[in-house]
């Protein structure tokens, strides 16, 4: 059902810019946020209730999902249309993530844009020119922590040690390779250490306070 709404949203949105006669000159981005769920699992559905996260191209399994810092719950589908300058049909492997939206948007529009964590990709999607990589990405969610440096990924749960996965040939995260590979997991972990800020939880209201609130808001 999101699928179908989405798909007839998307769908809505090019038809009005089509009316408008702007759609030659628009560019347009549909991304998801997560990775597809895992939820609801049980001896008839192992990888959750809507199937595993695929691989569009290989078919491979992404581990976990929604809400996880394995490639399951951070892989998201990212399409751009861009008439005349995009070919359809086309595909890139460049690693971006959202942040490198709004460098991108000010390159393509000729805009001054402040200094962020994003890098423009519009190289990649004009293909032409060369195109800056990110020296490596970080996430921490919910208690776990991941680093990405072209091909390896570093990363620890909530519990347990850290894990180091090669993804140019395990795109699964099957094969831990924390004790093999040592040197490469600590230059990670130091990318992390310097990534990390922690966090301003603000002012920490008790229970009760919260509970009178929700009763008193307006429904």
């Amino acid at each position: 059902a999101f699928l179908h709404m989405v798909d007839r949203q998307g769908g809505e949105i090019l038809t009005l810019l089509k009316q408008l006669k702007i759609d030659d000159t628009t560019v347009f981005f549909l991304s998801g946020d997560n990775g597809g769920q895992d939820y609801f699992k049980d001896d008839e559905h192992p990888h959750g209730f809507f199937g595993p996260n695929l691989n569009p191209l290989t078919g491979e399994r992404f581990r976990a999902g929604k809400g996880s810092l394995y490639e399951g719950g951070l892989k998201v589908p990212f399409l751009v249309r861009w008439p005349g300058k995009i070919k359809a049909d086309s595909n890139s492997d460049h690693l971006l993530y959202f942040p490198d939206v709004m460098p991108t948007l000010a390159a393509l529009t000729h805009s001054d844009c402040p200094k962020t964590d994003g890098v423009s990709f519009l190289p990649s999607l004009l293909g032409r020119g060369r195109q800056q990589q990110h020296k490596y990405f970080y996430w921490e969610y919910l208690g776990q922590t991941a680093v990405r440096m072209n091909q390896w990924k570093a990363y620890k749960g909530r519990k347990g040690d850290w894990e180091l996965y090669d993804l140019s040939k395990d795109t699964e995260e099957k094969g831990n390779l924390a004790l093999v590979e040592l040197p490469m997991l600590s230059r990670l972990i130091e990318c992390a250490k310097v990534a990390h800020e922690p966090a301003d939880p603000g002012e920490i209201y008790s229970r009760t306070l919260i509970e009178k609130d929700r009763r008193q808001a307006p429904h």
